[in-house]
């Protein structure tokens, strides 16, 4: 069964999955990888002076806000459902319709997704964004009444902070 808020999804993220490691010029790099798109339904917290609120990118204390010359944006953090997944081969992950993916409802929180890591992130009509999941499992660390949640929802509770950085 398809997830109810799937009509409604107005967000993509692009999450990979490293298969490998090897050593180049004495640097350890990625080998092989696999890349997969999330549909998600999502929602930007947008007020400030709270910790899940919006941030100006350098902050304001940060060396006059240019310690990134010619760069500033604002981080948001974003919450919703990542609904569900397919693995990009050929397809474009931004443009092309979700009828060119293989589709796979999202049940559980998997490897590639967990916190910490960093994703590309399209919310709505904004610009790509640098994401990072900030969390991927439920209230209840996706246990319990979070599988009751997820099954209701069709989806996986998501939370990612993104930041665009404009020139």
């Amino acid at each position: 069964m398809a997830s109810p808020l799937l009509d409604y999804a107005n967000s993509r993220l692009l999450a990979t999955q490293e298969s490998g490691v090897s050593i180049v010029d004495g640097r350890l790099v990625p080998t092989g990888s696999t890349q997969y798109v999330v549909v998600c339904f999502m929602k930007r917290t947008q007020y400030t002076g709270v910790s899940s609120g919006g941030k100006r990118i350098p902050l304001e204390s940060q060396l006059g806000g240019q310690m990134m010359p010619g760069a500033s944006g604002d981080a948001f953090y974003y919450r919703g459902y990542a609904l569900q997944y397919a693995e990009v081969t050929t397809q474009d992950w931004q443009m092309d319709p979700l009828n060119e993916f293989s589709w796979t409802m999202m049940t559980t929180q998997p490897t590639w997704m967990q916190p910490g890591r960093e994703v590309s992130f399209k919310f709505g009509d904004d610009a790509l964004m640098v994401g990072q999941i900030e969390r991927s499992s439920g209230v209840f660390g996706g246990e319990g009444i979070d599988q009751i949640i997820y099954n209701e929802v069709g989806g996986v509770q998501l939370q990612v902070t993104g930041a665009e950085l404009l020139n």
